[in-house]
């Protein structure tokens, strides 16, 4: 891969698409707090690794259109929000998942006239988990599975997964993950909350642990028209830290 500029990308928080209304991502950051433990027979200082933590922050431009900006931020829920800041929206771009406790909502107006707002969004239990996109923004108009993902290998460290749900025309949809071996036998991976007409803008984080087959896809159920949802995931590995 060659290096790449941040243009044509994707944010979402909450299953509400802010691509059109961040103006910057000011940080993605994944933190481990150090503890000096001094000791007598070491002649340099000993660190422990503390409490890790993660963040989001972003500029956003004013917009109160349903869905949109200020619909999105302006109620500074106490619940977690989820965001998803997509490095391009094809399958397989990096993306930042963070679970996380949105702490702010403020506007600065400028002398340009200009109306934006700084917000930070606080990981809550865990950090930064840098995935890859499934799906952006694929619509379902009925019950059914996506193309198969080859991901290469079969992997033994467990699996967190993002939906992010924008829209739905009608009914109930229920969206999971299923993982194979060869493309042909699927089996349930994780499953996500379903979700109705109505309730959306929506997201969720799940995970499983263990392993995780080759090959992935999306399967959708229940009765539902036109869903229009974005999926992205991270494969764990053997060196992760999840003591958060």
């Amino acid at each position: 891969m060659a290096k790449q500029t941040g243009l044509g990308d994707a944010f979402y928080i909450d299953g509400h698409d802010l691509s059109g209304d961040v103006t910057s991502v000011d940080t993605i950051a994944t933190r481990k707090a150090v503890l000096d433990t001094p000791v007598l027979n070491q002649s340099g200082m000993v660190r422990l690794a503390g409490m890790g933590d993660g963040e989001i922050s972003f500029t956003s431009w004013f917009d109160d259109g349903t869905n949109l900006a200020h619909d999105a931020l302006s109620g500074l829920p106490t619940t977690d929000v989820t965001t998803m800041y997509c490095r391009g929206t094809a399958a397989d771009s990096p993306t930042a998942m963070l679970v996380a406790k949105q702490i702010n909502y403020d506007y600065t107006r400028g002398t340009d006239k200009s109306l934006s707002a700084v917000v930070q969004c606080l990981g809550n239990g865990n950090g930064i988990e840098w995935g890859v996109l499934f799906a952006a923004e694929a619509t379902q108009s009925s019950a059914g599975s996506t193309s198969s993902k080859d991901d290469g290998a079969s992997t033994s460290n467990g699996l967190a997964a993002v939906l992010q749900i924008i829209d739905i025309n009608s009914g109930t949809p229920t969206f999971k993950i299923e993982d194979s071996p060869n493309d042909s036998d699927w089996t349930d991976l994780v499953s996500f909350s379903a979700v109705a007409n109505g309730n959306e803008p929506a997201a969720e984080r799940v995970t499983v642990t263990g392993t995780v087959n080759r090959y992935l896809r999306i399967t959708s159920t229940g009765t539902f028209s036109n869903a229009k949802f974005i999926v992205a995931y991270r494969r764990g590995e053997s060196e992760d830290d999840t003591a958060y």
